[in-house]
């Protein structure tokens, strides 16, 4: 009877070490459960109380697409964005403005006043045809496709006057870049205007674009908002 005392008595008690053992790692599993779901928690306010509100994206995006006037004595323009005329290219019959992201140049912007540019600089791939406007602003249309597409198949390629959309401009055919000149309907890239005393002025306007991904909105813009003074 003994022995069998001492049997049960020991059978009791591992059974009992064993569910004190299984509570205390249940009670740990709610601790680290619990501290798990806190820092998540934590994590998830901070997120959304640093996280910008829609009234700060549109700000933000409201002053980077801002529409700045640049100016000089002769004419005006508007584009999003800042221009940099560069004072040491420039001078008062040619205004060379570079428009920058961050140190890369990504378009350049040259103003030729009563002065015609030699072939060099005047020989461009595309034509913005544009309609003069109260003798001092322009009506713009669509940049024009490469020039090039105007030769004949077996026709030498160098550099020519060609009419394109109805404008005439100076093509070159082989060039890589993204170059535009503003080029008058029935006219060509001497744009005879006024100025505000009634004075006769003359521009020539040609443009790149040194994107990777070259598009017309900028010379379009500057074109459509350029008027002289």
């Amino acid at each position: 009877m003994r022995d069998l005392y001492v049997y049960q008595k020991a059978v009791r008690r591992h059974r009992y070490s064993r569910f004190r053992w299984r509570l205390g790692l249940v009670r740990l599993l709610v601790v680290v459960v619990t501290i798990i779901a806190a820092v998540i928690a934590y994590d998830l306010y901070n997120s959304n109380k640093n996280k910008p509100s829609p009234a700060s994206a549109i700000k933000s995006s409201t002053i980077e697409d801002q529409v700045n006037t640049f100016r000089s004595e002769y004419f005006k323009f508007q584009d999003v964005g800042k221009w940099v005329l560069n004072t040491q290219e420039s001078s008062n019959s040619k205004y060379i403005y570079y428009k920058y992201r961050g140190l890369a140049v990504q378009y350049q912007l040259v103003i030729y006043v009563n002065q015609v540019p030699i072939p060099l600089y005047l020989a461009v791939a595309r034509a913005l045809p544009v309609r003069i406007v109260n003798a001092n602003s322009f009506d713009v249309t669509n940049v024009s496709d490469p020039c090039g597409k105007n030769y004949g198949l077996n026709e030498l390629h160098k550099i020519k006057l060609v009419n394109i959309n109805e404008s005439t401009m100076l093509c070159d055919p082989d060039t890589p870049q993204y170059s535009v000149v503003l080029s008058r309907i029935e006219g060509d890239y001497q744009l005879n205007l006024q100025r505000r005393d009634g004075s006769p002025i003359q521009f020539v306007i040609t443009f790149k674009d040194l994107t990777l991904d070259p598009r017309p909105d900028t010379i379009k813009r500057v074109a459509d908002s350029f008027q002289s003074l």
